[in-house]
């Protein structure tokens, strides 16, 4: 069981190590939109991902397996309060080849949260997004959020359809 648990550690740091920060222009529009509406937000770019947040607690949560059984164990995790909001984004090499099915939002105990990995270079590179928040964030802000992030556009055709790469972050 620790072995396990030292192999999932170790993965999860290679993949947060190949990460890298959106590009500048698309930092400075989500800093912007985001100080417009929530000047008190807490932005931070470091050499891995941009994030910002606003009004956020430590909850205790119990873990769910697959199966939908649920741990006795518990474990603290960070998240929106009620009028709160997490984001973060990175840039990732390769296409997405997580387990999540994207995009979707899933609706945890506390708070729902928005989850998407669009495409961009062609294929190239990829977007890892997640955007949680709070039943009572203010709609402009949830909004203007969901509108400046990259996310995955599908557009019809002959009947079929198909997922386009994610738009270039120009403001």
């Amino acid at each position: 069981m620790k072995k396990s648990i030292i192999v999932i550690c170790v993965f999860m740091m290679a993949s947060a190590a190949q990460a890298d920060p959106p590009e500048t222009n698309l930092i400075q529009k989500l800093t912007s939109v985001i100080t417009n509406l929530c000047p008190k937000a807490e932005i931070k770019v470091d050499k891995h991902a941009f994030s910002a947040k606003h009004d956020t607690m430590v909850y205790t949560i119990h873990s769910r397996s697959k199966t939908g059984e649920v741990s006795p164990r518990t474990y603290q995790k960070e998240g929106p309060g009620f009028r709160g909001f997490m984001l973060r984004i990175s840039l990732n090499d390769g296409k997405y080849g997580g387990a999540a099915c994207v995009p979707q939002t899933i609706q945890g105990p506390y708070f729902p949260t928005f989850l998407d990995a669009p495409s961009t270079d062609g294929g190239k590179k990829h977007y890892q997004v997640h955007f949680s928040y709070g039943g009572r964030l203010d709609p402009k802000l949830k909004k203007a959020i969901l509108e400046a992030i990259p996310r995955t556009r599908f557009q019809q055709t002959d009947g079929a359809v198909t997922q386009e790469s994610a738009p270039s972050a120009a403001p």
